[in-house]
């Protein structure tokens, strides 16, 4: 047990690993049992908060997600030097032994009924399985999920969950979406690709589009979503994420300005230009609006300069894709299709229901069709299941 823990205290590669596996360290070092109750109960605590059922699985997820000098040379594609590998290959070593710490081995018959039994063993991770791990997925907390969202408060990137939505769940608008895919699908074979500008009418599918591709390409692309309060750290964000393998969307939804926003010109300096292939990170917006900068009252021998600026803010995209209201005839045949994918069986009387419920609400949309698509089934609609 001396031996564990001296070898312990020489990590240097995997230090926030290490410093997560304490626990374990102390209970096979402790010299009191209260101690040894205490340890092996922030043992069980940590597994079981991280999602896993033995310490060995626990300990890989912390050393893939541990951002060191190796995972980032990994990451981005680097050599990694034989010191630094042999360095890291003897830490692992440690993970390994103690995640063989067994519960049982540290509890008296007295303390036998309530002493935390935890699952230990089932280290596997080895040096070339976590370079080739890094390589794909990234270092640090960036290779733990496909979607995050940038939180400004600790600058850092919080991983969440990507929502399980399907092109296909937008009806129709085809030409949109495919030249978004395309655009996604040059983008991951390193081919030309542009930063998107989705532009158009409220409910019309610009934010599922994206959420969509992000979902459907999750296994070649990374998606950070960037609150438009947070866009003056798009630069920021760029230079952490520039030299890593991996690529990246960064996602800005319902992007605007307040007018005279100073975030305005350093924004326009991120649009600059196209990719031209080679670069990891482009980026996604919507807009309902043509002018991004908010209009109040202006001069009116200043208002065509002013607009002129703002058009140039638009036009820095290389890509616009605009989205547009369906007329009435397209949202009855949106509306049909998203009832008749649920399975409810179509009645004509449903179109003129669909028409007057869509007035009331403002216009037709794909989100209004959605909307009461959801009322007839859940209300009044006699649903037969095919």
């Amino acid at each position: 047990m001396d031996d564990l823990y001296s070898r312990y205290r020489a990590v240097c590669v995997f230090k926030d690993a290490a410093r997560a596996a304490l626990p374990l360290v102390e209970l096979a070092s402790c010299r009191t049992q209260s101690e040894r109750l205490e340890a092996a109960a922030a043992v069980f605590r940590a597994v079981a908060e991280y999602g896993a059922d033995t310490t060995g699985e626990w300990l890989c997820g912390l050393v893939k997600s541990d951002d060191n000098p190796l995972s980032r040379a990994a990451a981005r594609g680097e050599r990694v030097s034989g010191r630094l590998l042999a360095q890291a290959d003897r830490e692992l070593d440690l993970f390994k032994r103690l995640a063989a710490v067994k519960p049982d081995d540290h509890c008296t018959d007295a303390d036998r009924e309530f002493f935390p039994k935890f699952g230990y063993g089932g280290f596997s991770l080895t040096i070339d399985r976590l370079v080739r791990f890094c390589g794909d997925n990234g270092c640090g907390i960036l290779s733990c999920a496909s979607a995050f969202v940038y939180d400004g408060a600790t600058d850092g990137f919080v991983p969440t969950a990507t929502e399980p939505v399907r092109l296909g769940d937008l009806k129709n608008y085809a030409e949109e979406k495919a030249e978004v895919v395309k655009n996604t699908e040059n983008f991951i074979a390193g081919l030309p690709a542009f930063n998107t500008l989705l532009y158009g009418d409220r409910g019309t599918g610009k934010s599922t589009t994206v959420r969509a591709v992000a979902y459907e390409y999750r296994d070649s692309v990374k998606v950070i979503e960037l609150k438009k309060t947070d866009i003056g750290a798009l630069d920021k964000i760029r230079a952490r994420l520039a030299g890593l393998k991996q690529k990246f969307i960064v996602f800005v939804d319902d992007l605007s300005f307040e007018e005279n926003d100073a975030r305005v010109d350093g924004f326009k300096a991120a649009l600059e230009g196209s990719l031209a292939g080679g670069g990891n990170v482009l980026l996604y917006c919507t807009s309902n609006r043509r002018h991004l900068v908010k209009e109040t009252e202006r001069e009116v021998k200043n208002r065509n300069d002013e607009t002129q600026a703002e058009l140039a803010l638009f036009d820095r995209f290389g890509l616009v894709v605009t989205y547009i209201n369906p007329d009435k005839a397209e949202f009855i045949d949106i509306f049909k299709q998203i009832l008749t994918s649920r399975g409810v069986k179509w009645r004509e009387e449903y179109a003129s229901v669909a028409e007057l419920a869509a007035l009331k609400k403002g216009g037709r949309s794909p989100r209004a069709a959605k909307q009461i698509a959801d009322l007839i089934e859940s209300t009044y609609a006699e649903v037969e299941r095919r």
